[in-house]
């Protein structure tokens, strides 16, 4: 709008003055290009308001009226701009500006009727409008295609913020799931343990009631801490939590670590391991687990493979993003008899992606 504008209205200001024999005609002429500017606020991707076809024919019988006259060869530039905007959406573009350029010419031909055809008539009536058309649709045009290539990428920008909203939301949900869903499972496996030795052993029902109890405060830090971006695992407490857990589950465990060099392994794989234990408690009915973990690499596998689909990759699903995005991979290993998971990443790599810490 700002283009079109810029590039027609300084002209036909020019000609209001040069060309007007009075107020009122000016007045018209200038009534019509306020006319076209309300329509040019009205500029949308979606089409024109109806205001546009009122817009036309006000436009129109201006310039007829100025025509007829012979009072203001410069009124055709409302008819102009507007007709140039209708043509903007329009199909076979080209025939119709040759039609609407005719017919603005022949508009302005009328003035011949009430004077004298003279070359100066014929030159303001006929060439000025013929090509001073051509020239409004040009601008037009241009600036209708710049316009919607900056409007279009616009709502790409708008398009690309909501899909990075909808990316923060699966990734909190997938974290709180992470948190909660790990805890309330160990919960679970500790409540029955300590209903079934609440008469027969008092006092380990009594420890793992405080266990529980434990948890849930641990579980209520965590959320909070996940709230406030602040959450990330420590590899050394899970594994020790993993162990723990594996054993209340009446499964034998083996635990190797080698924590050589001086980082930390990556919350990422922490993360993993959290995801691997719960997963294989849920969908697996093992006897022995291994789990092996590094700064740079993990590895959880237990020999109780179950065929239950897809459902253990659904809750890594998530997780195997996170790691790739930040440098690293995790993979899945199914037999009839064993379930590996994996998962390797430099410690040092981006910290883009940490375990629900962003």
């Amino acid at each position: 709008m700002v283009t079109a504008v810029a590039a027609i209205a300084p002209p036909s200001i020019i000609g209001i003055v040069l060309t007007s024999t009075s107020w009122s005609e000016g007045l018209m002429v200038v009534l019509g290009f306020l006319v076209t500017l309300a329509l040019l606020r009205k500029w949308s991707l979606e089409g024109y308001p109806r205001l546009a076809i009122l817009a036309f024919m006000f436009t129109t019988a201006s310039w007829i009226i100025g025509a007829l006259t012979a009072s203001s060869p410069i009124g055709f530039v409302p008819m102009a701009l507007i007709g140039a905007l209708l043509l903007a959406r329009a199909r076979r573009r080209r025939l119709w500006i040759a039609v609407f350029a005719l017919a603005v010419a022949t508009i302005g031909a009328s003035s011949f009727v009430f004077h004298p055809a003279t070359w100066a008539l014929a030159a303001l009536y006929l060439a000025v409008p013929t090509f001073g058309t051509l020239f409004v649709v040009a601008v037009i045009l241009l600036s209708e295609q710049a316009w919607q290539v900056v409007r279009r990428l616009e709502r790409a920008q708008e398009t690309e913020a909501e899909l990075a909203v909808a990316r923060e939301r699966m990734r909190f949900t997938g974290d709180l799931h992470d948190i909660q869903g790990h805890s309330l499972h160990v919960i679970k496996l500790k409540a029955a343990l300590g209903r079934r030795v609440a008469h027969t052993d008092p006092d380990r029902a009594e420890l793992e009631f405080s266990e529980i109890r434990r948890l849930v405060d641990e579980t209520i830090v965590e959320t909070r801490a996940l709230t406030y971006a602040r959450y990330e695992l420590n590899m050394v407490a899970e594994l020790e939590n993993a162990r723990r857990l594996v054993e209340a589950a009446g499964v034998a465990v083996q635990v190797r670590f080698d924590d050589a060099g001086e980082s930390s392994a990556h919350p990422l794989l922490a993360q993993v391991l959290r995801e691997a234990t719960t997963n294989l408690l849920r969908h697996a009915r093992p006897t022995i687990v291994r789990i092996t973990a590094s700064r740079r690499s993990l590895e959880v596998a237990n020999d109780g493979a179950v065929d239950t689909g897809d459902s253990p990759l659904r809750g890594l699903a998530h997780l195997r993003d996170r790691v790739e995005s930040a440098g690293g991979a995790l993979w899945v290993e199914r037999s009839p008899d064993r379930f590996v998971v994996s998962a390797r990443i430099d410690p040092d790599s981006g910290n883009s992606e940490t375990g629900g810490s962003q």
